[in-house]
């Protein structure tokens, strides 16, 4: 590794944001060296903390000479002004998933940033954690034999806790709330493992949360290969957080810190594995950023940039349209349209 450390500010270091401050300080090859939050409080005490400057907004941060790199962890719908702001300061760029509020905006993001020399990359960090680094090896050694269907959910209750930003409840800002923050991390994790979505059909209702906002939803995903996969997404529920891939030699079963395989013989039941990955902590983040670090100083593209993040949020969108209009939504029309 390098000696020299990529500058980088970050915007929004609050709640979710302290995990990529850290990130960036366990990386190796990052220094904070800026940052700013609207909280101004929690603002002054991380630049304490981290040796960095405060700044007073978002302009002051993204022009500030002495970094060469912006960390944003901040609303989607803030995402498409604030990238276009760091491509002119000529910055390179991480933006948190998703990429954007729109496909629109997303494919206008992408194209600010071609032609240029700048780094972007897309937060899309679940695909990093070891339990989906196994799978991907196991489906590649057909340890499960042929993939028959996917099932997967990733819940929690953020809509029944206080505190929750209005954006967040507003559907204009985030038009499908669940999926665009929550089961996002799932798409982008399928696409890794087995290949593009096709086609989405979509259910979402208002359980318990204010302003009508979509705290509900369940899609059913259709991959080009054929594969189906059943996608859950609760924001007024307990946790959940599971993977499933079936197969018809066995099933592959992901949790936060443990893997389970179960082998079949003849379709019998033969053998279960479990393997551990409660040690990782937050390491699936740590190679992120660092990711993000190697690139800006190789010039090499990071495994998720702007085109991954392009088509999970594309998915995202289909289950919005086929919310609003009742039918099956093609991924391809969504991107043409955008």
């Amino acid at each position: 590794m390098t000696d020299r450390k990529v500058k980088i500010g970050q915007a929004g270091i609050a709640n979710h944001g302290r995990t990529i401050v850290c990130a960036i300080r366990d990386a190796g090859n990052l220094q904070l060296v800026s940052c700013f939050d609207i909280n101004a409080t929690a603002n002054k005490l991380v630049a304490q903390e981290f040796s960095a400057s405060a700044s007073s907004g978002y302009d002051e941060l993204v022009s500030d000479p002495n970094i060469d790199a912006i960390a944003l962890v901040t609303p989607n719908h803030l995402h498409a002004e604030q990238v276009e702001k760091a491509v002119k300061a000529q910055k390179h760029i991480f933006v948190e998933k998703p990429i954007g509020n729109t496909v629109a905006e997303a494919l206008t993001m992408i194209n600010l940033v071609k032609g240029t020399n700048l780094t972007f990359m897309v937060g899309h960090n679940t695909r990093r954690r070891l339990v989906f680094r196994r799978a991907k090896r196991l489906l590649e050694e057909r340890r499960i034999g042929e993939i028959v269907a996917v099932e997967a959910n990733l819940s929690r209750p953020a809509g029944l806790q206080a505190g929750l930003p209005a954006w967040k409840a507003d559907r204009k800002t985030c038009a499908l709330l669940p999926m665009m923050q929550l089961g996002i991390h799932f798409v982008d994790t399928v696409e890794y493992l087995l290949g593009p979505v096709a086609r989405v059909s979509c259910f979402a209702a208002n359980i318990a949360m204010p302003n009508a906002a979509l705290d509900s939803t369940a899609a059913v995903l259709q991959l080009e290969s054929g594969i189906p996969v059943s996608l859950s997404s609760y924001y007024v529920s307990a946790d959940a957080y599971f993977l499933r891939i079936y197969g018809t030699k066995g099933t592959i079963h992901c949790f936060p810190m443990k893997l389970r395989l179960e082998l079949l013989e003849n379709g019998e039941f033969k053998q279960a594995i479990e393997e551990d990955t409660s040690s990782e902590g937050a390491g699936s983040y740590v190679l992120q950023m660092r990711e993000f670090g190697d690139c800006v100083l190789r010039g090499t593209q990071p495994e998720t940039g702007g085109e991954e993040g392009l088509r999970a949020l594309a998915v995202v969108e289909a289950m919005s349209q086929s919310v609003e209009n009742h039918v099956v939504v093609e991924t391809k029309e969504i991107l043409r349209r955008g």
